[in-house]
């Protein structure tokens, strides 16, 4: 799940950032909610303070209330996580210390092709949060394509001699050694044996009937 948090006072641009962050998630296929503000509210505030997973703040550096940095500071103040990205008219008043100190992932300017690189920072955060990752492996001849966060367990089967990756409706078969396959996984997939790899991020993991399954899985000599 991923928790998107926009304050803009302007509401023409916060109905358009809410525009581009559907269009943009509906790409992906990815969990998501989004929280809109046009000020610095109380409600806001609880968010900031929520432990919430993947957040992803955009906020308008000029509000009526409050500057985007001062709230960009608060969120910092508790925060080290969560990414976040400044739309602003002013990109010139941005300095790299200042950036830097706030750890922000990205500033848009509203007057340079703003709903296409707005879109283009999204896309960025999501793979940052290695929700857009995915491995490549033949499959049927085919080259075939997985997002890693769709996949529960890769293992090498031994009596078989070929890689199975497994995913929640689906077992593929592949010839690509698993040496090759398991180079490129991310740090969500930890080694349980030598021939297993778990998505610990795998919400099917989670399940007891799935995870009864999953010990019968895990049967492979080490």
């Amino acid at each position: 799940m991923v928790n998107f948090i926009v304050c803009e006072d302007n509401k023409v641009i916060l109905q358009k950032n809410v525009e581009i962050i559907n269009r943009t998630m509906f790409e992906n296929n990815i969990d998501y909610r989004i929280y809109p503000f046009s000020n610095y509210t109380d409600s806001l505030k609880n968010i900031i303070k929520d432990n919430k997973e993947n957040k992803i703040y955009i906020l308008d550096i000029e509000l009526d209330d409050v500057s985007g940095i001062d709230i960009a500071r608060n969120i910092r103040d508790i925060d080290l996580k969560s990414l976040i990205i400044i739309s602003t008219t002013h990109t010139e008043y941005l300095p790299y210390t200042l950036k830097s100190k706030l750890m922000l992932f990205d500033y848009v300017s509203k007057f340079e092709d703003y709903e296409q690189n707005l879109s283009n920072v999204i896309k960025r955060a999501l793979d940052f949060y290695s929700l857009n990752k995915y491995i490549k492996f033949k499959y049927n001849n085919k080259i075939k394509q997985i997002l890693m966060r769709d996949i529960i367990f890769i293992k090498y089967d031994i009596e078989k001699k070929c890689t199975i990756i497994k995913t929640k409706d689906k077992y593929y078969q592949t010839q690509d050694t698993f040496e090759k396959i398991v180079k490129n996984l991310d740090n969500t997939f930890k080694k349980k044996n030598i021939n297993y790899y778990l998505n610990t991020s795998s919400k099917s993991i989670n399940n007891t009937n799935f995870s009864q399954k999953l010990k019968k899985e895990r049967s492979v000599k080490k």
